[in-house]
């Protein structure tokens, strides 16, 4: 919730500020991205538009598991930047922003600085900041780096391309669903909450792995489902998470297991995990 607050008092900041500002020539900026293997995406593309102190971008990468056996997956973000500085050749910036890694959402936040010549329209920048991806059973943290060189091309004055905003009428809001009928016998039931439950988990557990990058490597995981309980819409599934890593640091690998529990509610024919605690 605080980073939530956080990221949405910056927004805001900025772009009050940006609208103060008068308006300057706007540059087209298309980036080619790595974390260097420090977090989650390992290479990736980011086009954005920065006019003033004032920016916004939209970035894709492809997402080391770091896990054996387990391929990567896309990242897809979009964020805002806001110039605090600027020294010439170098400036610097704070930027916060979105997106969904996997099936989880990502909330990010950090601080970047940029260098680059005059009258040329290339400049590489780094980035360092926290992430947060929202698993269905808890959020991970974790830090986030990223470095790039960027392509600039001068596309003028946006406000030029400026238009009132003509209201079109209100929103029709969706219809409510329809109960939908099952015919489940309880084995199919339970199966059913199980295989939601070890979805989430693996979901969690990639999260974390690419998250701690930075400090561990080799990530290895089994997921064990004890006992299901079902009582009417909701349910309980019982289980342990056995997790093996190596540190980077001293190179030695530990193995822990991790007994718990998930809570689910009923979604349709299927479940949907809406909590998890230790223990």
């Amino acid at each position: 919730m605080l980073t939530t607050r956080w990221l949405t008092a910056l927004t805001a900041t900025a772009a009050l500020t940006a609208l103060a500002l008068p308006a300057q020539a706007a540059d087209l900026r298309l980036s080619a991205t790595s974390s260097l293997g420090l977090s989650c995406g390992v290479v990736g593309a980011r086009a954005g538009l920065q006019e003033s102190r004032f920016g916004g971008f939209f970035e894709g990468a492809y997402c080391t598991s770091n896990v054996q056996g387990e391929s990567g997956r896309g990242a897809f973000g979009a964020g805002l930047t806001f110039d605090v500085f600027d020294a010439g050749l170098i400036s610097g910036y704070v930027l916060a922003g979105g997106g969904v890694q996997g099936g989880s959402s990502v909330l990010f936040a950090g601080v970047g600085a940029r260098a680059g010549l005059d009258l040329v329209p290339v400049e590489g920048f780094v980035e360092a900041g926290v992430q947060r991806v929202n698993t269905i059973l808890q959020p991970i943290y974790g830090p986030r780096l990223t470095v790039g060189v960027t392509y600039r091309v001068n596309v003028g004055d946006l406000s030029q391309y400026a238009s009132p905003v003509t209201e079109t009428g209100s929103a029709v809001p969706a219809s409510a669903g329809v109960p939908v009928q099952c015919s489940l016998t309880p084995q199919e039931d339970a199966a059913a909450a199980s295989a939601a439950t070890v979805a989430a988990a693996r979901e969690a557990l990639s999260a974390a792995a690419s998250s701690y990058a930075a400090g561990f490597s080799d990530f290895a995981y089994d997921v064990n489902v004890g006992g299901v309980s079902i009582n009417g819409n909701s349910a309980t599934v019982s289980g342990s998470v056995t997790v093996s890593l190596t540190s980077r640091a001293s190179g030695q690998r530990t193995a822990e297991t991790y007994p718990g529990t998930v809570t689910l509610v009923r979604e349709g024919c299927g479940w949907r995990p809406t909590g998890y605690s230790r223990g």
